[in-house]
């Protein structure tokens, strides 16, 4: 089955909001074995929704619309949709009384223009949203076997419909095929040199049956194997296996794991904890740790010691040091790492000093220079990143660097034990 997207609403095309929904509906259409051919994004204007869906209707078996189900007056997805089926729109008393107990149920005041989103499509089967009030609607087109389905824009209303109507609605009533992807992290080599790396086992994937993407981020590349068939999974499986022994140190993870969501788990699995102290990177770090649900297992806290002054009488790092060596240097994030695992107890401590920029450098300090330190209970390890002039991406990479790297002394540490 193949599919398209449409993205509705002026604000994405302004660039005043980011379309993340067509990302997540490919990457979960295609678990279910929904191939993804094109996505477009449109104006809020009648005349651009019916070219759009005329053109995709072309290809495609199924049509995804999301956006313009609201209750003003630049809403006019759902009267479009409406007109181009050539249907009613009649008031749908069951979605009128969701809708009802949707505003009863937060305490608020159902306007004229919330009721009137309870007007469906005569046509339509609707799709039942109970985290909002603009349904979706699912219209079988005549004399085929295609189908539309608009949804809300809103992207946590939009995996609702998605996960608990749409993709069962598809399993139940076209046979897909049996898919599998699985997908590979690793840190600290380009997209370029872990090809040529891994080159002759990549020519010979597909003669048998198994393709591979890359998909480079900030100092990560996650590498994606798929297969269709019944053995599938058993041919995935196999060949993630292979990869893994050629790529050696350079794989954080073979799961779709996140580097931070990896962290923590080795770092919980192990009973151990963490903490950071950061000056460049201002909390990143503890920020991607802690937006993992758990967290408060294994993470205690951080300071951001931005200043000197935090740097010497929060963390302890020696004044004339921080003189003599300046705050960018290997004396004074040593004294970080162990200062904050001090402060708080953890096993292990992260810290980070530099220049992100992508000003204030120096001939010897340059813009892009990041300490970071790593410091168990019997050991302190430390290294100097040279990294560019976008800070940016210089923070993001610092963070990577950072994470990969207690990861890996983990890991080491683990098989030494």
């Amino acid at each position: 089955m193949q599919a398209e997207v449409i993205t509705i609403g002026d604000e994405l095309l302004l660039g005043q909001t980011i379309d993340t929904n067509s990302a997540w509906m490919g990457e979960h259409l295609a678990l279910s074995g929904i191939t993804v051919k094109r996505i477009v994004s449109i104006a809020d204007d009648a005349a651009e929704i019916v070219s759009a869906l005329d053109d995709a209707l072309t290809r495609s078996d199924l049509v995804l619309v999301t956006g313009g189900l609201g209750p003003t007056r630049d809403d006019i997805t759902k009267a479009v949709l409406a007109e181009y089926f050539k249907t009613p729109l009649i008031m749908n008393e069951d979605v009128l009384r969701n809708i009802t107990e949707w505003f009863n149920g937060k305490g608020l005041t159902m306007l004229e223009v919330n009721r009137q989103q309870a007007r469906m499509p005569a046509a339509c089967e609707v799709l039942d949203n109970p985290q909002g009030t603009a349904q979706g609607m699912w219209f079988n087109v005549p004399d085929s076997n295609r189908v539309v389905v608009s949804m809300p824009g809103v992207p946590y209303e939009m995996k609702g419909i998605m996960r608990e109507q749409v993709i069962p609605r598809l399993q139940d009533r076209r046979v897909l095929p049996i898919l599998c992807h699985r997908t590979i992290l690793t840190q600290g080599i380009g997209e370029s040199y872990l090809s040529e790396l891994v080159k002759d086992w990549e020519e010979g994937l597909a003669d048998k049956g198994v393709s591979i993407a890359y998909l480079p981020a900030t100092g990560q590349v996650r590498v994606r194997l798929s297969a269709v068939g019944e053995k599938a999974r058993e041919c995935v499986d196999q060949e993630v296996g292979v990869f893994q022994t050629m790529a050696g140190n350079w794989v954080i993870s073979d799961n779709d794991e996140t580097l931070a969501f990896a962290l923590g788990r080795e770092l919980q699995t192990q009973g151990l904890t963490c903490a950071t102290a950061e000056s460049c990177t201002g909390g990143a770090i503890a920020g991607s740790l802690t937006s993992q649900a758990g967290s408060s297992a294994y993470f205690l806290g951080s300071v951001v010691a931005y200043s000197n002054e935090v740097k010497s009488q929060v963390l302890g790092v020696n004044q004339e040091d921080l003189k003599k060596m300046g705050p960018v240097s290997d004396t004074v994030v040593r004294q970080m790492a162990e200062g904050v695992r001090r402060l708080t107890g953890a096993d292990y401590a992260i810290a980070t000093t530099g220049i992100a920029g992508p000003d204030g450098g120096t001939e010897s300090v340059p813009v892009g220079t990041v300490w970071v330190s790593i410091a168990s209970s019997n050991q302190t390890w430390s290294k100097c990143l040279q990294l560019g002039q976008h800070r940016g991406r210089n923070i993001s990479r610092a963070v990577s660097e950072a994470q990969a790297w207690l990861f890996r002394i983990l890991r080491q540490d683990k098989s030494l034990r």
